[in-house]
């Protein structure tokens, strides 16, 4: 039988998480890379057809249309070694717990850290509503984060926030799914590398989300926008898995005791998980926003935590730590300018086309620009955006963060063609009371399409499961 080969081609000056700059493969990765040889590009693609077949009889389970497609998945997995998780887990924890005191005390009117400014000139922050975040104003958080390699240091890696996402944040689902595929996919080098389950992922979220309300057994709805969103399958899972109501917004109404009820079941609703891109629901029920401030509802995305996601907030995350905790941010943020200060407003100006900006509201790539990636008239068009509304903007120094590979068979050497590109990790934490914080033993990874740094689906990258590995 002729040697399999899995070579490695590098297109970007950016450094690999799987190879070295000599080409050799990392320690970690070699039994994932060794399995695929002895395998060879026949049984993988056999491998990656039946996990592809799996995936859409879930889906048809579900009663999904379309049925015949899936979130674009890279079955090569990223692997996170022990060493390096302990300090993200560490870190997630301590940024969650302290943008939740943040919350509360933005709640009573106590904030000390966020300028007043930066809140009032907030799309995500309507002063005008009652807002109620409770003991718990963040039961789900997601936090993307990049590695840049460490100066000096070939393959050791600094783990960098990008940014946080308190309102409906994706990527719990995805996991879920991936990662009830990939080890049928590569067996062997799951089980070498001593990877953490992920057992009981979606029933843990459901108990967190749950605790949201005071009642024993309280009734949870999911309110989606509906087929046409893009994670309308990861809705469909979570209500199958939780035993919630799947509900459009549409299909709900408050009844005269200013309750939430689904229309179809007559069931009286107490918790709400909202999913819905477009608007907000409060906006489509009048009243909603009263009964949720009394407490006859609770939300676990509650009007105006979307405060939280506002990228004017990110730059003092690292001082609420200090504050909040009394403690040093285990990890760091971007450097990071706001267009609503006028000495960073004239830099961000000067350097415009060196620079990452992007929109405080933005969410899923829309409004950001990676100037250096963008042609001329692009740059110019955005900065005409920019110079309408400066204060809806920052913008942050671009940073060589790491690439993964993207696989492709080679039919012609009976093996594979491994190829960079940037990646980043979406890793979710759980609170399930004031004080405790579950940062969840994986992540989604997200691949951008090859030459780009734009990780998001929407913008033509793909998934990938990401392999935590157990202390020895």
């Amino acid at each position: 039988m002729p040697e399999r080969s899995v070579r490695f081609e590098r297109g970007l000056p950016s450094p690999n998480e799987v190879f070295d700059p000599a080409g050799e493969p990392y320690a970690h990765y070699r039994p994932v890379l060794e399995e695929m040889e002895r395998m060879g590009p026949e049984e993988w693609r056999r491998r990656i057809n039946k996990a592809h077949r799996r995936r859409l009889e879930q889906q048809r389970e579900l009663g999904m249309v379309p049925d015949d497609e899936v979130h674009p998945t890279d079955y090569v997995p990223r692997i996170l070694p022990a060493a390096d998780w302990a300090v993200l887990e560490r870190g997630l924890a301590q940024r969650m717990l302290a943008i939740n005191e943040w919350l509360r005390r933005l709640e009573a009117g106590r904030d000390e850290v966020v300028p007043g400014e930066v809140i009032e000139s907030s799309t995500l922050f309507d002063a005008s509503i009652p807002t109620r975040f409770g003991d718990v104003p963040n039961r789900q958080m997601g936090f993307d984060i990049v590695a840049v390699e460490r100066s000096g240091r070939t393959g050791e890696w600094e783990y960098l926030v990008i940014e946080d996402n308190a309102k409906m944040p994706v990527g719990i689902e995805p996991m879920n799914i991936l990662r009830a595929r990939t080890p049928d996919v590569l067996p062997e080098s799951y089980t070498a590398l001593r990877v953490r389950p992920l057992d009981g992922l979606m029933e843990r979220l459901g108990e967190v989300v749950r605790a949201a309300s005071s009642k024993p057994d309280p009734v949870l709805a999911i309110l989606s926008t509906g087929p046409q969103d893009q994670y309308y399958l990861d809705h469909k899972v979570f209500a199958s898995e939780l035993g919630a109501i799947l509900a459009e917004r549409h299909e709900v109404e408050l009844d005269r005791d200013g309750r939430l009820v689904h229309k179809e079941s007559d069931r009286r609703i107490d918790i709400i998980y909202e999913r819905i891109e477009d608007g907000r629901i409060y906006d489509d029920i009048k009243g909603l926003i009263e009964s949720q401030a009394r407490g006859l509802i609770d939300a676990v995305f509650a009007p105006n935590l979307g405060v939280a996601d506002d990228k004017g907030v990110y730059p003092f995350i690292p001082e609420m730590i200090r504050t909040y905790l009394g403690e040093e941010p285990v990890l760091n943020n971007v450097e990071t300018y706001s267009l609503a200060v006028e000495e960073d407003r004239r830099y961000v100006i000067d350097h415009f086309d060196e620079l990452v900006i992007k929109s405080r509201s933005g969410w899923g790539g829309k409004g950001v620009l990676i100037a250096p990636e963008e042609s001329r008239e692009d740059i110019e068009e955005f900065r005409e955006q920019v110079e309408e509304n400066p204060v809806e903007y920052v913008a942050q120094e671009t940073i060589d963060f790491s690439t993964h590979v993207l696989c492709e068979t080679d039919e012609a050497n009976d093996g594979f063609v491994l190829r960079d590109a940037h990646a980043d990790y979406r890793i979710h934490a759980l609170a399930p009371d004031a004080q405790t914080i579950e940062v969840i033993p994986g992540a989604m990874t997200r691949v951008a399409a090859p030459g780009s740094k734009l990780v998001n689906i929407s913008s033509g990258g793909k998934m990938k499961d990401t392999w935590v590995q157990r202390r020895e």
